[in-house]
């Protein structure tokens, strides 16, 4: 895990260790991953508390971990979540456009995903320039 000294990814800010929470994003390894679990070690009589936070990745589904002291920062990125409407359905992958920029994404199709049809509207992240179908919000209008 790599401690943030100033330089900053784009499409991230910094926090402090010690305010993440379950539930929560964070950046571990360079991967936006998902706060699964954090417990916090109580300070010692020399040195600071330390968390320990688990994490499963947005995009690839992968468990990652650190450990550093809460008082040190650390990335977290910035979530952005979209509709956009399925254009074509071209074997595992789909192609979708924002209803608001009009621009065009081809995606692969997640695992889970029930409903998926030409002209159905999606939500979908993104997230330090990956995307990702999230759910299928309605069917063809």
């Amino acid at each position: 895990m790599k401690l943030v000294k100033g330089d900053k990814m784009p499409g991230t800010k910094q926090v402090n260790v010690g305010s993440l929470k379950v539930g929560q994003y964070v950046m571990i390894d360079g991967i936006p991953c998902e706060i699964v679990d954090i417990s916090v070690s109580k300070p010692g009589k020399h040195g600071g508390a330390k968390a320990r936070v688990v994490g499963i990745g947005l995009f690839e589904k992968v468990k990652k971990e650190f450990v550093a002291p809460t008082s040190s920062k650390v990335e977290v990125p910035i979530i952005d979540r979209r509709k956009g409407q399925v254009l074509a359905i071209m074997g595992d992958m789909v192609q979708i456009m924002d209803l608001q920029t009009y621009e065009t994404l081809e995606l692969p199709i997640p695992e889970g995903i029930e409903g998926l049809e030409p002209g159905c509207e999606v939500e979908y992240i993104e997230a330090v320039g990956q995307y990702k179908i999230a759910r299928v919000l309605g069917g063809n209008k």
